[in-house]
C-alpha cells in the first residue's frame, strides 16, 4: 500500500466539501482505499469525519469495474485542508480529489488534485 497526499490546499470561499472519487478499472479484482481529510487551519492536523461512514479514517472497498466516492464537510475549515489516500500502487485504481460547492457540487478552482498530482508520502 502507498500513501498519497494532496498537500495543503487553501480552501476556496465557496468550497464546502472535499470529495474523493475512486475508480477501479480492473474487471476482476476488488481494491481497497483508505481516505483521511485533515483541517490544518490552526497548524495541526485535525481529522474530519467522512460521509457516508461518519469515520475519521475510512477504508473503502471498490469492486471490479466500479467507482465510489466519499467526502468530508470542509465548510468550517478556515484556511487549509489536506486529503490523504492510501491505496495499492496498481495502475488500474485511480483516485481524484475535488473541492466542491454545497448544492450543485460544482468543482472549485484550485481545489482539484488528480491522481497524477498526488504526492507520495511515507507517513
Amino acid at each position: 500500500m502507498v500513501k498519497y497526499s494532496t498537500g495543503i490546499l487553501r480552501k476556496g470561499p465557496r468550497t464546502n466539501y472535499a470529495l474523493v472519487d475512486v475508480v477501479n478499472v480492473n474487471t476482476r479484482h476488488s481494491r481497497s482505499v483508505t481516505v483521511q481529510v485533515f483541517d490544518w487551519s490552526d497548524g495541526n492536523p485535525v481529522p474530519l469525519k467522512l460521509v457516508p461512514y461518519s469515520l475519521r479514517t475510512c477504508r473503502i472497498r471498490v469492486g471490479p469495474n466500479k467507482s465510489v466516492y466519499v467526502y468530508a464537510d470542509v465548510s468550517k475549515v478556515k484556511f487549509k485542508y489536506e486529503v490523504r489516500i492510501t491505496q495499492s500502487d496498481a495502475r488500474d485504481l485511480i483516485s481524484n480529489v475535488t473541492g466542491v460547492t454545497k448544492v450543485t457540487f460544482a468543482p472549485q478552482s484550485g481545489d482539484t488534485v488528480l491522481q497524477h498530482n498526488l504526492v507520495r508520502i511515507s507517513s
